[in-house]
């Protein structure tokens, strides 16, 4: 499992893409002036976070960075915190013209670029663990790298495969995907009683999947794999995944 874990903070900085600041080095940061009675802020991007502090109307807050829909800011006193994107559209800039933000909707996952997850589940009998991205090459089509690690009772084993995943229905909320990819899995038997033999074959697979939007980047993804796995031995072998995690895409 630590090895899924390990394989996902490698693709976590991507997310980072996700977290934005407002300028590049030597432009001057954004500035917007309060004009509702009060503004709370935040300890942190979400409304789980305290509110420790307050601007008042007239205030100057300038815009550090963007995280889906909370806002990084700092006042003329060097405070820095962070107040929900509701609060800033009510905000006027420099020219006294109201601020215009989106927020991130549905739409933008429509048409996302990119996509990152952290899957769980069981590769027949055994927990599995899994991390994927994957690169949307048209509104209906993606390519997907995986890495899996799979804890059995009597063998460890690690999984990588490439997919090809169609999504029929791209603009429903809730939709459905197949795929079909090939890959390679690598057995380590745990037995001391006989002299272990690791085993190295090709695989290939296809599935049925859903992913459901939630909000702002974020979505759930579920699916379940059929396995073929290529042995040199006379009959090939057959194994089945389910597994269901949380994605993020940018």
């Amino acid at each position: 499992m630590r090895f899924a874990f390990c394989l996902f903070f490698l693709f976590l900085p991507l997310t980072v893409l996700a977290d934005w600041p407002w300028s590049v080095a030597d432009e001057p940061q954004p500035r917007v002036q309060v004009v509702k009675p009060f503004i709370e802020w935040r300890t942190g991007p979400a409304a789980g976070y305290p509110v420790f502090h307050a601007s008042e109307k007239g205030e100057w807050l300038t815009l550090l960075k963007r995280k889906t829909s909370w806002l990084k800011v700092n006042d003329q006193k060097g405070r820095e915190g962070w107040v929900h994107l509701s609060d800033v559209q009510d905000t006027v800039d420099e020219t006294g013209e109201k601020v215009a933000l989106s927020e991130p909707r549905f739409d933008d996952f429509e048409s996302r670029r990119w996509e990152v997850g952290l899957l769980m589940g069981q590769f027949e009998e055994a927990a599995s663990t899994a991390v994927y991205g994957g690169f949307m090459m048209t509104e209906n089509l993606s390519a997907e790298l995986w890495a899996t690690q799979i804890l059995g009772s009597a063998s460890e084993i690690r999984m990588f495969n490439a997919n090809i995943v169609h999504q029929p229905f791209p603009e429903w909320r809730v939709s459905p995907f197949m795929t079909l990819g090939v890959g390679h899995i690598f057995i380590e038997p745990k037995s001391t009683l006989a002299v272990p033999e690791d085993r190295d074959n090709s695989i290939g697979h296809a599935g049925l999947g859903v992913r459901a939007y939630i909000a702002d980047n974020y979505f759930i993804r579920a699916e379940v794999k059929d396995y073929k796995i290529f042995t040199n031995r006379a009959t090939n072998e057959e194994a089945l995944e389910w597994k269901i995690g949380l994605s993020i895409f940018f």
